[in-house]
């Protein structure tokens, strides 16, 4: 569930993967410090996590998620060993298998955002604290001191646990078991300090750095809750507690929008646990501090914008789980009780059998194809340096988790738009570090090699295509479509020229259109639903006009499908074509569907240029000089 299809579900790297990964370069390069300020401020343990997995695969999005995959996995065993030391070992072992099947745990664990190391972190400082407060030895308090400060490296909502334990704290010392956190909580709060030290220093000295985020998205910034705290405060907390059954996060970098944290049977199962430990809190020490903690651990979540939010709560994880392994457990304990005990695991295995199909089918089926899933990771930012690293041969090229470490090849480059580069970071982390690759606008030169332009598809090709060699075959083409949280529809996210200088001119040509234009080549590729004709255009002369092309497909004298347009999807217009160039131009006609006992009549393709709106079309001539009217025939067969 957390490797399969690492680097393709979801598709794309959002920017706060992006920035990760930059950091996790500068690491590479010997910088070490102690929090990272860019991206609105981060806590380091992930990125360090990052820099190992990237220094082993490379700069791709497999590479920076393969760090939370190893996390997340982790997280499994350290949730068995922590809950099977405050409950029992069949409760922990249940709680573990329901974090592996969680949809929430699972997708924290495929995509790059240090949110989930909270959960490992805080599951192995739980583990270690059972054994400290049962054995009451000094080394163990220790150590759970040392891990517990590994937290706060962690995430954010880690600032909110001291509140959890001082008040569990204060109930063990009304309940007259206080005696068993001495002097054992001094060395705990010795081992907590002594790893924070350096991250409380830091703090003390970039406040506003460490702090500021919070501010930011609290609701008691006027900003976030509209002049109304309060009420802000009741939709928050509705919100909050409906994530579990109702409505979980709907940012579908999180989660598949709106889908809660359970399904209805282990909701069932939750229920059940979470009223089982309401009503033994007072005999089940385990039982109380388990509602605390989960309890204060939402509250990152309630008093932060977009409520539920899935990586603000999730240090409840290594805990969430208990509830319905409890109900789980109590079910087992009933059926075994009333019935054969092969009942009662059948009932286990099958509640987590369908729980694991539920993740499964929303998951791998229903988020991942998702468009709305590409938009929100920028999968447009990915495949525009996928594309920029398979023409240069050398890094990331769109598919695995490891990237190419070949050498670039030496006789292309490179140009990206600095309003893309700048834009998503997904780009300088993707695109391969090489002098093959360079950042526009920037003080060059056409060079007689091959050239592939990414450009802002808004403003044109007019500002850099000096950059093209002369006498060149162009393909031009739109890259996918991108879409920002803000934005109401999705657009073209860039367009991409690709250049190669033509090792040897086309001898012929099959007609002249008009004086300056000649079709050079023709080919087309059928399938069952579409045809693609790929003309290639010559320029005699820098054309005076921008025309239309059309291809139009006949049966029997009437047109079946149709695809009119600039050349190049638009994107090279033939005012821009310069002499001696090879223009590639792509048609795709979707005939309608045919019955299988109509046969495949014979079609023919009729191609032709045209000035809009006039409509009127270019003569067409034979390279014998021969008038052919107005449009080529070119005949072909058609495919059912």
């Amino acid at each position: 569930m957390r490797v399969y299809a690492l680097g393709d579900i979801p598709r794309g790297l959002y920017h706060d993967e992006a920035f990760n990964g930059l950091d996790a370069l500068e690491v590479l390069k010997g910088q070490w410090p102690i929090y990272f300020a860019a991206n609105n401020g981060r806590e380091p343990l992930f990125i360090y996590l990052i820099a190992a997995t990237i220094g082993l695969l490379g700069r791709t999005p497999g590479a920076l998620r393969l760090a939370a995959a190893i996390s997340g996995t982790f997280t499994i065993p350290t949730t068995c060993l922590a809950v099977r030391a405050w409950f029992s070992r069949r409760v922990g072992l249940l709680s573990s298998a329901i974090l592996a099947i969680t949809l929430w745990h699972v997708h924290l664990s495929r995509v790059g955002f240090r949110a989930v190391t909270l959960p490992l972190v805080t599951s192995l400082a739980l583990w270690l604290g059972a054994r400290a407060y049962r054995s009451r030895h000094w080394r163990d308090w220790f150590l759970a001191g040392l891990s517990y400060g590994f937290s706060f490296y962690a995430y954010l909502p880690a600032r909110f646990s001291p509140i959890a334990l001082a008040i569990f704290a204060l109930y063990l010392m009304r309940t007259g078991r206080g005696k068993r956190l001495w002097p054992g909580g001094l060395w705990f709060a010795l081992g907590s300090l002594l790893i924070l030290a350096p991250l409380g220093f830091y703090t003390l000295s970039h406040w506003e750095i460490v702090m500021g985020r919070p501010g930011q998205v609290g609701i008691f910034n006027p900003l976030i809750s509209g002049g109304d705290p309060l009420g802000t405060l009741g939709r928050q907390l509705a919100g909050t507690l409906g994530m579990f059954f109702i409505r979980g996060d709907t940012i579908p970098r999180h989660n598949l929008p709106g889908r809660p944290v359970f399904d209805p049977v282990m909701g069932l199962a939750m229920v059940l646990g979470l009223t089982w430990g309401l009503l033994r809190t007072r005999r089940k020490t385990a039982a109380l501090f388990t509602i605390i903690w989960v309890g204060l651990m939402l509250v990152p979540t309630w008093l932060a914008e977009d409520a539920p939010h899935f990586l603000r709560a999730a240090g409840i994880l290594p805990l969430l789980v208990v509830f319905p392994a409890l109900g789980i457990d109590a079910a087992i304990e009933w059926v075994a009780q009333h019935a054969h005990r092969v009942w009662a695991i059948a009932l286990a295995g099958a509640t987590l059998t369908f729980s694991l199909v539920a993740t499964a089918w929303d998951y791998l089926g229903r988020y991942g194809s998702d468009p709305q899933t590409a938009y929100a990771f920028e999968d447009a930012a990915a495949e525009l340096a996928a594309e920029a690293n398979r023409f240069i041969g050398v890094g990331w090229d769109g598919d695995g988790l490891a990237a190419q470490r070949a050498g670039a090849v030496s006789n292309r480059t490179v140009y990206v738009d600095s309003r893309l580069w700048d834009e998503w970071a997904a780009i300088p982390f993707l695109v391969s570090e090489t002098e093959n690759v360079i950042k526009l606008p920037a003080e060059t030169t056409s060079l007689d090699e091959g050239t592939l332009l990414l450009l802002w598809p808004y403003e044109g090709l007019g500002r850099y295509q000096e950059l093209l060699p002369r006498n060149a075959r162009i393909e031009a083409h739109g890259g996918p479509l991108a879409q920002g949280d803000l934005e109401k529809s999705p657009y073209e996210a860039y367009v991409a020229f690709a250049a190669m200088p033509l090792a040897q001119r086309p001898g012929s040509y099959l007609a002249r259109f008009g004086d300056q234009i000649v079709l050079t080549g023709c080919t087309v590729e059928i399938d069952e639903e579409k045809w693609q004709v790929r003309l290639e255009w010559e320029a005699l002369a820098p054309p005076a006009e921008n025309y239309t092309v059309f291809v139009h497909l006949r049966d029997g004298g009437i047109v079946v499908a149709q695809d009119d347009g600039e050349p190049a999807t638009g994107h090279y217009p033939t005012s821009l074509w310069r002499k001696g160039d090879v223009i590639v131009d792509t048609h795709t006609l979707q005939p309608p569907e045919r019955q299988e006992d109509e046969g495949s009549p014979a079609g023919i393709l009729a191609v032709g240029l045209y000035i809009w709106p006039t409509m009127k079309r270019l003569e067409v001539n034979s390279p014998a000089g021969e008038p052919l009217g107005n449009e080529l025939i070119l005949p072909c067969q058609m495919n059912n």
